[in-house]
């Protein structure tokens, strides 16, 4: 049997899709069937691409509540897939600062890498050299958080140097200049970020048979908390209907009833830099602090 013939039969078989030719004109004369247009389907809504301070606030409120629940390293995923998947300063830094903050005790290497980035990032990125709206406060309170969350780190690493030092000689050494001529630290790692030496006291004096030191006083500086409850935030509203800004009602120490700000303000020595639907941005000269509204 030819190609041909098997072609036409799988023609045929399909429900005879082509007319002869000869029936095709036979039919010319026949009324045209009335064609009616179908009302057009509405093509259903689009639903609003949430926004980077949306994305934040949704996702660290995620990251908090497992904080909570001892999820330290859960968390950590949240916060390191959140600072990766926002484009804009400055919630793309404020999430690289909460992701280096939660890994400064359980990750200090990580937690050094995040600061590094995000100082060059600060000393780079357009927005923080522009003149937009609280670029000027964000990049302060970042840079002092980082400068602090460094001067933790460096502790640490001091910390350490000075227990494995202790193994080795049985002794603490006299200054922490000589821990570092001794290779348990480096030398930058004994100065903070303005230059001065942590305070470091050796105590505990033995005289067995010369002068050894059983105990130190190391300066001490307390870890950031991921999350804080003071100040507090109550809730969150919209200023008008048409506005995109919000206003916040925020609690501070020292006062019982609520206080309602918006951005730009200060209350009690915290600037309110940014109010959204979930949560407001409050910032210190060194710190920045994410409050969320009551779940």
């Amino acid at each position: 049997m030819s190609a041909r013939m098997n072609i036409w039969r799988v023609v045929l078989g399909a429900g005879c899709l082509f007319f002869p030719l000869s029936l095709a004109h036979a039919q010319t004369d026949a009324p045209s069937p009335t064609i009616t247009n179908a009302p057009a389907t509405p093509a259903a809504p689009t639903s609003p691409q949430p926004t980077d301070p949306d994305r934040f606030f949704t996702q660290y409120a995620k990251a908090v509540q497992l904080v909570r629940q001892n999820g330290h390293q859960e968390a950590s995923i949240i916060m390191d897939l959140l600072w990766r998947n926002l484009s804009t300063s400055p919630w793309f830094e404020i999430a690289l600062l909460k992701h280096a903050e939660l890994n400064e005790i359980s990750n200090p290497q990580v937690a050094w890498q995040d600061y590094d980035l995000l100082r060059k990032r600060i000393q780079n990125a357009p927005y923080f050299q522009g003149t937009a709206g609280h670029a000027a406060v964000f990049r302060a309170a970042l840079l002092g958080a980082i400068a602090h969350g460094i001067d933790r780190i460096r502790i640490l690493r001091v910390r350490d140097g000075l227990d494995r030092y202790h193994a080795r000689y049985r002794q603490y050494p006299e200054s922490l200049v000589k821990l570092s001529i001794f290779n348990y630290v480096d030398m930058q790692d004994i100065y903070n970020a303005d230059g001065r030496l942590f305070r470091y006291t050796p105590t505990g004096q033995q005289f067995t048979p010369t002068i050894s030191y059983q105990l130190f006083d190391l300066e001490l500086l307390p870890p950031e908390p991921f999350f804080v409850t003071s100040p507090k935030l109550d809730g969150t509203a919209r200023l008008d209907e048409t506005s995109k800004k919000y206003a916040a009602l925020i609690r501070v120490p020292g006062r019982m009833d609520p206080q309602r700000v918006v951005e730009d303000q200060t209350l009690e020595g915290y600037l309110v830099a940014a109010v959204g639907a979930g949560g407001a941005v409050v910032c210190t000269p060194d710190r920045v602090l994410i409050l969320l509204v009551p779940q």
